[in-house]
């Protein structure tokens, strides 16, 4: 199996932990502004793909062709792809794809051994207008970051 190959299914299973409040970022360290990311909701899970104001280098061609949404000329600046959640494997295996066309073919990342992720579990919080008891506060998911993301066979980046 190719390294890309390998990369794209590990995606896959990775895309299964990106649930409400947890944002995985996969990036070259060399060169950041090459990147994929995604933002976990209750409902879906967002993904963006660096946009052409963020690497004017890239040969964004094959992007709609994959599936991504051009950027709006609004913030953000970023190819965007909503996958409503609960998804099957295939919907998560064709986002992956998706990344793999952006960071191999768009953005010529030529090894994913290359690249690295940053994850966390943001805090839950109350809804805006809505109140908490004490213990409720006290007994609240606080987070977590870093987040180990084990399906990943890249490293966390550093720092």
């Amino acid at each position: 199996m190719s390294e890309w190959a390998e990369f794209g299914r590990d995606l896959t299973e990775a895309l299964r932990d990106v649930a409400d409040r947890v944002f995985l970022i996969v990036f070259l360290p060399a060169n950041p502004k090459v990147y994929v990311q995604f933002a976990g909701g209750q409902h879906e899970v967002e993904a963006q793909a660096a946009g052409p104001e963020v690497v004017p280098w890239a040969d964004v061609s094959g992007m709609t062709e994959a599936g991504w949404v051009p950027p709006s000329g609004f913030d953000p600046p970023n190819w965007t792809f909503t996958l409503p959640v609960p998804a099957l494997t295939a919907e998560y295996a064709a986002l992956a794809q998706r990344c793999v066309v952006a960071l191999r073919d768009v953005y010529q990342v030529s090894d994913p051994r290359g690249l690295v992720y940053k994850a966390w579990r943001e805090g839950e919080w109350p809804a805006a207008a809505e109140s908490w008891s004490d213990e409720r506060i006290a007994t609240r998911d606080v987070g977590e970051n870093p987040l180990e993301m084990r399906w990943l066979k890249i490293p966390p980046a550093q720092g």
